[in-house]
């Protein structure tokens, strides 16, 4: 199992789809780097919004995107904050699910961007 920066992310999964091709790999990453601040902001604004429908579409977009780094910690706030926001229980657990994502953000994408240099 291949783990980079104190378990920050694992690529293991993202190698794995990538068949080892380090171009496909590169390209992934570019991928993820562009796509998970994105993404974030997104959550940020419809968590701030109380848009739960909204939030929910893009919590499950980012599980595919999740699946990819390998941040157990945010794939489980993630997946959390799915539920919630699609059953609308637990509402009062979003800041806490946010915070999560958001305090982790940039330790992964540090993670990614040292990934994507040594390559």
């Amino acid at each position: 199992m291949e783990t980079t920066n104190d378990n920050c992310i694992n690529l293991d999964y993202l190698r794995l789809m990538a068949d080892n091709d380090e171009d496909m790999v590169q390209t992934m990453l570019e991928m993820l780097l562009e796509e998970l601040p994105t993404e974030m902001e997104k959550i940020r604004e419809m968590a701030a919004a109380n848009n739960w429908d909204e939030l929910t579409k893009v919590s499950h977009k980012m599980k595919s995107t999740l699946a990819f780094v390998g941040n157990e910690a945010m794939t489980a706030a993630n997946k959390e904050l799915e539920r919630v926001t699609k059953y609308k229980t637990d509402l009062p657990l979003v800041g806490n699910l946010v915070r999560t994502l958001d305090d982790k953000l940039p330790l992964v994408m540090d993670a990614l961007r040292k990934e994507q240099a040594a390559a």
